[in-house]
């Protein structure tokens, strides 16, 4: 078999060029888009207190897993963490009052998409100095199913 100039233009027919080149800018416009494409933020933020949330508590906050961050909380007993490109929806948070030494863990729902803002961690005053607990885990709260009976009393009044 030789290579002749027809059968290198046969091959190259008009519909291959075409569809090579419709790939080709296929590929380059994904990878510019994944190159230039912004990270989605998810805020985690909360408040520490004593007892109730009116006493602020001076801790310092981590994420341990599934990531690491730490953080510390300001004068009034809130938190804010800042993660780029979340890609889980629990966290275990570890925390620890500064004055007390206490350490309490728990875990925390937290919708990747939408961020949660509402965290509460509470330290009892019955809490032993430098002991360490594990809290309520407060996303059952953040994730119970509505109450269908009242949903159906607000639609039928």
């Amino acid at each position: 078999m030789t290579i002749t100039k027809t059968s290198i233009i046969d091959f190259f027919s008009k519909t291959k060029v075409i569809f090579a080149t419709i790939a080709a800018i296929i590929t380059f416009s994904i990878t510019m888009y994944n190159q230039f494409k912004g990270s989605k933020t998810t805020e985690i933020s909360g408040i520490v207190g004593l007892d109730n949330v009116n006493d602020p508590v001076d801790a310092v906050v981590r994420i341990s897993s599934p990531i690491s961050q730490a953080t510390e909380t300001d004068a009034k007993g809130h938190f804010k963490f800042k993660i780029d490109n979340c890609q889980t929806d629990t966290f275990l948070l570890v925390v620890q009052n500064n004055r007390t030494k206490t350490v309490t863990k728990q875990n925390e729902y937290v919708n990747a998409s939408q961020g949660r803002k509402d965290i509460v961690v509470l330290f009892d005053s019955n809490m032993k100095n430098g002991g360490v607990y594990t809290t309520m885990d407060t996303s059952r709260h953040y994730r119970k199913a509505p109450n269908l009976k009242k949903l159906f009393q607000g639609l039928l009044h």
